[in-house]
């Protein structure tokens, strides 16, 4: 990753159905997509153990926006958070687990 971010400045979003998100993966270094899938999995485990949120920041076409959501569950190309709401995992930038 290039760019520093704080994560708790990004634009909170309620609900990520209506987000236009890019096709292509916003992570260009396989380093950096393998850490998104390492904190995913924290993610997927932590929800399942003890219900614990994570920051998740989704590049779209308007910029950054941060969705706060239990990880439900992710497959080779999508990301399941609570609702049913399925993400590509392409369109995350970052996962955060702190408050």
């Amino acid at each position: 990753m290039n760019k520093v971010i704080n994560v708790h400045e990004i634009e909170l979003v309620e609900n990520p159905e209506g987000l236009k998100l890019f096709p292509n993966d916003v992570l260009e270094r396989v380093e950096d997509q393998r850490v998104r899938l390492v904190n995913l999995d924290k993610a997927t485990t932590l929800a399942k153990v003890s219900g614990t949120f994570a920051n998740i920041v989704l590049n779209t076409q308007s910029g950054y926006k941060r969705i706060y959501a239990k990880v439900a569950g992710v497959d080779a190309g999508m990301v399941w958070i609570d609702g049913r709401i399925r993400i590509p995992i392409e369109a995350i930038y970052a996962i955060d687990l702190g408050n």
